[in-house]
């Protein structure tokens, strides 16, 4: 069975600054797509599936966002709110 504590500890190294939002993209993405198993819950399974959206969103290019990307800053609050909920979830 996966464990959600992995997505939930990059979710909030980014959310905190303590890595970039292209260091993110370059962690969650295999993270998430070689995850092996189920996970515990549905719940679980939509929170960290919306993680690797935020991580595949990204943009790190040098100029503006193109639409439907998502900037650092944009990846960074996503980040928080779904690290929070992840904590909700493991309680």
């Amino acid at each position: 069975m996966v464990k959600l504590e992995p997505f939930l500890v990059l979710a909030s190294a980014v959310a905190e600054g303590r890595i970039s939002a292209a260091e993110f993209s370059v962690v969650c993405l295999p993270l998430y797509k070689n995850y092996p198993g189920p996970f515990p819950s549905h719940e679980q399974y939509e929170v960290a599936t919306e993680l690797f959206y935020v991580a595949n969103d990204h943009y790190a290019g040098a100029s503006d966002a193109p639409a439907g990307t998502l900037s650092d800053e944009q990846v960074r609050a996503a980040a928080a709110e779904i690290a929070e909920r992840m904590r909700s979830l493991l309680q």
